[in-house]
């Protein structure tokens, strides 16, 4: 059965996230320019994030799968707003699903030893459409 030890994993939190964006740009925060370590560690915080465990203490300052979330937004299109990114509740959730989507195919791949160069940019066209439709007024079907 396949394990991994989460204590030897390290930490990957937000200090760890603005050094690797500032030393390599923000497409090292992409699923397939991770390394195997944190490719693990912010699928296992996006997993917490979403079943609504929030940040955990022991990891560091903070989490990365949250900065990472709002990045890939505003790279997709999402509004910003002075040094922030307006984004609905409901966008970054769909987001952050998005994104644990990608992170979950990846370390698949890597177990399998598959090829796979479009997970990067797969979870770019969705984000770009989660922003494209979110930012569009809901229009009912129905005529009041």
């Amino acid at each position: 059965m396949l394990r991994v030890q989460k204590a030897t994993l390290g930490k990957f939190g937000e200090p760890e996230l603005a050094s690797r964006i500032n030393s390599r740009g923000w497409k090292s925060i992409l699923p397939a320019a991770l390394d195997d370590q944190q490719l693990l560690l912010i699928s296992d915080q996006l997993r917490d994030l979403l079943a609504g465990q929030g940040w955990d203490a022991t990891r560091g300052p903070g989490s990365a799968a949250l900065p990472i979330s709002l990045l890939l937004l505003s790279k997709a299109g999402a509004r910003r707003s002075g040094k922030g990114t307006n984004v609905e509740l409901d966008t970054l959730h769909e987001a952050m699903t998005l994104l644990c989507i990608a992170l979950d195919r990846e370390i698949v791949n890597r177990m399998l030893h598959r090829q796979d160069d479009t997970i990067g940019s797969g979870l770019i066209q969705g984000l770009r459409l989660l922003v494209q439709n979110g930012s569009e007024p809901f229009k009912s079907p129905c005529s009041a």
